[in-house]
């Protein structure tokens, strides 16, 4: 299946990882701010396709016909015209694939079958196929952003009782990890849905784990809001110190590069390397030259006004 055919205003099996905070990729309130968008019909904006995203879509149909036939599936469907809503939370999802199975599995490395929850898998009836591409090294168990938690997700919407994520590692291995419908799982996936589908209603952000997290959340100022006594509020002073003794250090260790670059230069005069063992690691220190191609002149063309939230915070020191 290729195309997005989920609603954006509500949680679908693929952000699942991202709104319980395990995606590499995205964060929880990048996720609401896009739905908290949709509801209030803003067209969200896409990423372009990248070249991983590409050959993930162009393999998905090899992928899923070698895993159906070392599952011994029939019935093998790959082409999904429209989302697969849940019958009662305001959740659905798209499938890569399903198929029709008949055998119990158990752990098998040597045909690339694998039963993270142990035991066995059975089967049979329908079962979803989630088809993924990685550059990452093969695994025992996908990382949760690959599938796994994806995978419940579309289990609890087509009510099949089992599914498959089939990853091909680097081009060159594929692994097919079984899974049986897990209850503890659901249970918390329901949650998640319920407090995503809150917080979309009263605008109520995610924890902010990094800076640039901050700006998606909070991306604009509001100019009738008074200063805030930082002393006065929990953790305030404690992150304010932690700022001003960080910037402070990278000031002085910015100092110590520049004196260290300058002795070295000195040093190195019109050599372009040196070698040095220091604590016992030994290192080469390097002065290259470096070439750039020609490039013709450009007009930098108009730009319309506009207004951001800057994305670092300025520390001024109040002088008494």
């Amino acid at each position: 299946m290729v195309g997005k055919k989920t609603p954006d205003n509500i949680v679908t099996a693929s952000i699942l990882p991202v709104i319980r905070n395990r995606s590499p990729y995205a964060t929880p309130n990048e996720a609401l701010k896009r739905a908290i968008a949709a509801e209030a019909g803003d067209a969200p904006d896409y990423l372009p396709q990248t070249e991983p995203m590409f050959w993930g879509d162009e393999l998905e149909g090899v992928i899923l016909k070698n895993a159906a036939k070392r599952l011994s599936l029939t019935l093998l469907e790959t082409e999904f015209d429209e989302a697969i809503f849940h019958d009662v939370l305001p959740f659905a999802c798209s499938l890569d694939g399903h198929g029709l199975g008949s055998k119990v599995f158990t752990h098998d490395p040597a045909n690339g079958i694998y039963v993270p929850q142990g035991g066995s898998v059975d089967t049979t009836g329908l079962g979803v196929l989630e088809a993924k591409v990685t550059a990452n090294a093969a695994e025992d168990v996908p990382a949760p952003h690959r599938g796994p938690m994806q995978l419940q997700g579309q289990m609890m919407c087509t009510g099949y009782a089992w599914g498959a994520v089939c990853v091909l590692y680097r081009g060159n291995e594929l692994r097919i990890f079984l899974y049986r419908v897990d209850e503890d799982e659901r249970d918390e996936i329901i949650d998640a849905i319920h407090d995503f589908e809150r917080r979309k209603r009263d605008i109520d952000w995610y924890d902010v784990y990094t800076s640039a997290d901050g700006n998606v959340a909070w991306d604009r100022v509001d100019d009738v809001a008074p200063p805030l006594d930082l002393n006065e509020i929990e953790d305030g002073e404690f992150y304010a110190e932690m700022l001003v003794q960080a910037k402070a250090d990278k000031k002085s260790a910015e100092q110590q590069i520049d004196i260290a670059e300058a002795g070295l230069k000195e040093i190195l005069g019109n050599h372009e390397e040196g070698s040095v063992t220091v604590d016992g690691s030994s290192f080469y220190i390097k002065w290259p030259m470096r070439r750039s191609k020609a490039q013709p002149a450009k007009t930098v063309p108009a730009k319309p006004e506009s207004v951001t939230r800057q994305k670092t915070l300025t520390v001024k020191e109040v002088r008494q």
